[in-house]
């Protein structure tokens, strides 16, 4: 790993001085946090995908209802793969608009619909909000699937980082209790392990856009006896045997990449089918990137696809 060579537009913005008055997330009130990474994600975006439609929703949530973004690409059938997205952020940070162009060209490749979750926050609400959320929004969709352009049967659940870390741990729920059914799931760089100290941790925790993943970890999971839930860290689960397929995207430098390979072998050992890639020499987040890296798209259009040809499609 240690050997990869970093891509050299990455290289070069992540050798410019950062600003010396600017305040770490870890200091900043959540809602300050928040509408800064909102306007960072913007200034690295570039034009979203056009839609057949688009629309915004409430999905009942276990507290309250959830604001949620259904995605309609022009190319979608009349009813096939579903996908519910759940975005990432730290668990503090991330709503359905910073998340808006991902879900674009993710459902524009796959050809599905895409119901985008916005869940609870931490730290205001910490472990298990956002899980709970996200298993709700799933129990929702699955009800639904018809009346949103889906089939229930051919449900897929996704998600980024922190979002990736919920598509995991609502597919051991459902299994655990016998439902909602997922056909397959899709992780991108997802946090699977809170507590476990990987090699890749150790040589990319500073200065590759992941700093703050303690103070993350922390804001969701104040409690640490709760770190190694199934719930919080997939990798924990008694058995991984029975889950849905797994694609899994890895990145060679990302503090999280050792613990996603972890999690691929964990799969593969109880029997289930998983489809990894690695993208050596890209960061943290970098889907996200698109007007900075031509290389985003593409690989969110590969994750689509991949997912698919998970259940046949």
């Amino acid at each position: 790993m240690s050997d990869n060579i970093l891509n050299p537009v990455l290289k070069e913005a992540l050798a410019q001085p950062g600003d010396p008055n600017a305040t770490p997330v870890e200091k900043q009130h959540p809602d300050v946090a928040r509408e800064e990474f909102v306007n960072d994600l913007a200034a690295v975006d570039k034009e979203a995908p056009s839609m057949r439609e688009v629309r915004d929703l409430k999905v009942p949530g276990p507290v309250t209802d959830l604001e949620a973004r259904l995605y309609m690409p022009d190319n979608a059938p009349a009813s096939g793969p579903i996908m519910i997205y759940y975005h990432g952020g730290g668990n503090i940070r991330g709503n359905i608009g910073t998340h808006d162009s991902t879900c674009r060209v993710l459902a524009n490749a796959g050809s599905f619909p895409i119901l985008s979750i916005e869940y609870r926050l931490a730290p205001e609400h910490p472990f298990p909000a956002a899980a709970d959320d996200a298993f709700s929004a799933l129990k929702w969709a699955s009800q639904h699937a018809s009346d949103i352009g889906g089939d229930s049967s051919k449900i897929l659940v996704g998600g980024d980082s922190a979002g990736g870390n919920l598509a995991a741990a609502v597919c051991i729920r459902a299994r655990d209790e016998s439902g909602p059914a997922i056909a397959a799931q899709m992780l991108i760089y997802p946090v699977i392990d809170h507590v476990g100290e990987y090699e890749s941790k150790k040589l990319y925790s500073k200065g590759y856009m992941l700093d703050s993943m303690p103070f993350y970890t922390a804001s969701y999971l104040p409690d640490p006896e709760n770190r190694k839930s199934p719930m919080a860290s997939p990798i924990y689960a008694e058995s991984h045997s029975s889950l849905p397929p797994a694609f899994i995207l890895t990145c060679g430098f990302d503090p999280l990449h050792d613990e996603g390979c972890a999690y691929a072998t964990k799969l593969r050992a109880a029997g289930v089918t998983v489809d990894q890639e690695n993208y050596p020499d890209m960061i943290h987040g970098f889907t996200l990137l698109r007007g900075l890296l031509p290389e985003a798209d593409p690989a969110l259009e590969d994750a689509a696809r991949r997912t698919l040809k998970l259940i046949g499609y």
